[in-house]
């Protein structure tokens, strides 16, 4: 079975980077008996730092995503657990064309007098798959130029097959 699997996630943004954060913090608690005397609160240490753990695992292996089967043109949009995937496949419709958008945001942090205020420019590529008008299209963001023209590749030789003219590379 040929799967496309894209995950709603990003370590560096959101409830995902809390999670990452815990993981780290609890790494520093479970090692921190070996550098602080923790006497009799060794065990309250312990237990912090596995709760601690336990619960940013639990934050990072929950998302949603999209899986395509490509070899039936099946499309599930789903919600993972813990590594359960939960959500129905449909039938995908039929591809019109698949294009791949670059896209710049200025992004600047909120000003609060005390910090400086600075702006950059994020790029993102977005795979956008066309249907007929009376279906909702699907858009895929990444952002590795190189990822998302992988991406673009193997879908449009999949979903497209000798109707390549639909690919836009821009």
């Amino acid at each position: 079975m040929n799967l496309y699997n894209y995950k709603r996630r990003e370590l560096r943004n959101g409830i995902h980077l809390l999670g990452a954060i815990l993981i780290l913090t609890s790494i520093f608690v479970l090692l921190s008996p070996l550098f602080i005397e923790a006497g009799e609160k060794l065990q309250k240490t312990l237990w912090v730092g596995i709760s601690a753990f336990i619960a940013g695992l639990l934050i990072i292996n929950t998302y949603e995503g999209t899986l395509i089967n490509l070899d039936d043109n099946k499309v599930k949009d789903y919600f993972s657990f813990c590594g359960f995937k939960t959500g129905n496949w449909r039938k995908l419709p039929v591809v019109k064309a698949i294009k791949l958008v670059p896209i710049e945001q200025k992004t600047s942090n909120t000003p609060n007098g005390i910090s400086p205020t600075f702006s950059t420019i994020k790029s993102s590529y977005k795979i956008i798959l066309f249907f007929s008008p009376e279906h909702p299209t699907y858009a895929f963001s990444y952002t590795n130029k190189t990822v998302a023209q992988k991406k673009l590749k193997l879908l449009s030789e999949k979903l497209l097959g000798d109707k390549i003219h639909g690919i836009n590379v821009d």
